[in-house]
């Protein structure tokens, strides 16, 4: 993590006399990866670091969409394969599939109307 304030270009900083309102000091402890494992003092500015901040969340959002769509993807091959071993050994696994979901909502409303009875 490196300094976002840059007290001798900022005109804020000199119109202000260093009083800069959005001038923040803070420390950071490194990751466990880092050998020199020492606090670092940190100078931000509050609205570059706000925006790094929303560019790195925005970068690791479009890579975890990114998986997403790439798991989605692979489960469409599996039940494609799945129904295609299905109808070589005569199965209609999506008749299955329906059928096992209709026969766990029934034993989940009757859980419930047990429930409500031992009340």
């Amino acid at each position: 993590m490196e300094n976002t304030c840059s007290k001798e270009k900022c005109l804020l900083w000199s119109l202000t006399d260093g009083n800069c309102p959005n001038y923040i000091e803070s420390w950071w402890q490194p990751g466990p990866q880092m050998s020199d494992r020492t606090p670092v003092l940190i100078c931000d500015c509050a609205p570059k670091r706000t925006f790094l901040m929303i560019q790195e969340l925005s970068n690791r959002l479009t890579g975890l969409q990114q998986s997403h769509e790439e798991l989605r993807n692979e489960t469409i091959w599996v039940q494609i394969v799945a129904n295609v071993l299905g109808k070589n050994i005569g199965i209609n696994l999506e008749q299955f599939v329906l059928e096992r979901q209709r026969l766990n909502n029934i034993s989940e409303i009757v859980r419930k109307i047990e429930h409500k009875e031992s009340e």
